[in-house]
């Protein structure tokens, strides 16, 4: 190492992230050891001071587990296990609902068929169903009327 340690590697060292390098340039350079030793000091003042403030507040902090939530956390947390409950119930009748359903679709789908089967299988549709009363439709009377017609064309 050319140099001295930059603030950088000062911080890492602090923070407990130490190299070979860094340690044998501090063993040898006085100036980076009064550098760590001003940064040490700092943050112990801080520290001190941290901890002289919230002595003077009058009671030392609480975990965060056990502080006490505001009422409407409650009863923000009550009302999603009403909502969980709710779904956890609905459950079961939404899946005997699924299963019921597919035999249901086969009848109706049958009917359909059959429906459809009778609509195809007419060989006039229901709306000119009268009009077949008013025409015979025998194959002699037809064959008869083809003559006639045709003796009347001659």
């Amino acid at each position: 190492m050319s140099g001295h340690l930059s603030s950088r590697e000062i911080s890492e060292w602090t923070a407990g992230i130490r190299t070979l390098q860094s340690e044998d340039h501090l063993h040898r350079c006085a100036e980076c050891r009064a550098e760590l030793a001003r940064l040490h000091e700092s943050l112990s003042d801080f520290r001190d001071s941290l901890r002289d403030w919230s002595a003077s507040q009058g009671t030392a902090p609480r975990p965060v587990w056990l502080t006490e939530a505001p009422r409407s956390a409650h009863r923000v947390r009550w009302a999603l296990v009403a909502v969980a409950m709710i779904v956890l119930a609905a459950i079961p009748f939404y899946r005997s609902h699924n299963r019921q359903r597919p035999t249901d679709t086969g009848m109706d789908d049958a009917v359909l068929l059959e429906q459809i089967d009778t609509d195809v299988s007419r060989s006039v549709p229901a709306s000119m169903e009268p009009l077949t009363n008013l025409v015979s439709w025998n194959a002699t009377d037809v064959s008869a009327n083809g003559a006639k017609l045709q003796r009347q064309k001659k």
